[in-house]
């Protein structure tokens, strides 16, 4: 497997939003996960698009997954009690991830491993201290995965949205550390 990301436009993000509609519906079949469905809106993901950076993962010419990232914050974390001021406790810049999804017959083959650590390389080259983002409570394996990958706990949210209804979110936070060069 030879993984190779690429940045996506808005008139590109089409084939990425098949990705999440075919993670969601494979979430619901699987764990009976349904908050990917529907998926993101394809107009909110295109906007994305022009806001942030909404990248395609590619083995070889295939297309295998999806990540977004950006270095400013969603707002609604500015409105989770005591979270922002624990992530921003020392005002460093971080890296904001979210909707990571693989193709789900690849899936467990390593490709979600490669897109963090990927983003962790790509927060270091922008400067940023640390990467930060959320995930659904009830995804019990997708928990344990950033656990593993070395991602801490820092909080946890409730919204209620039209779209889901009452949602629980977890906040993850890994901090970047720096290379060390030799003089």
């Amino acid at each position: 497997m030879i993984l190779a990301i690429r940045k996506s436009g808005p008139e590109e993000v089409k084939p990425l939003h098949a990705i999440l509609s075919k993670c969601g519906q494979d979430m619901q079949a699987r764990f009976g996960l349904s908050h990917w469905i529907p998926p993101y809106p394809l107009e909110l993901m295109r906007k994305s698009a022009e806001e942030r950076d909404v990248y395609a993962v590619y083995d070889g010419v295939e297309l295998v997954a999806t990540f977004t990232t950006g270095t400013v914050p969603r707002p609604y974390y500015l409105t989770i009690p005591g979270l922002w001021e624990s992530w921003n406790a020392n005002g460093e810049p971080a890296l904001f991830a979210n909707r990571l999804a693989v193709l789900p017959g690849l899936q467990g083959r390593g490709i979600g491993t490669w897109c963090m650590k990927t983003i962790e390389g790509m927060a270091q080259a922008e400067g940023c201290r640390a990467v930060r983002f959320d995930a659904y409570d009830k995804h019990l394996k997708l928990l344990e995965f950033y656990d593993r990958l070395g991602y801490h706990r820092r909080g946890s949210f409730i919204f209620d949205s039209p779209r889901h209804g009452v949602t629980g979110m977890v906040c993850y936070e890994k901090l970047i550390n720096e290379f060390v060069t030799e003089e």
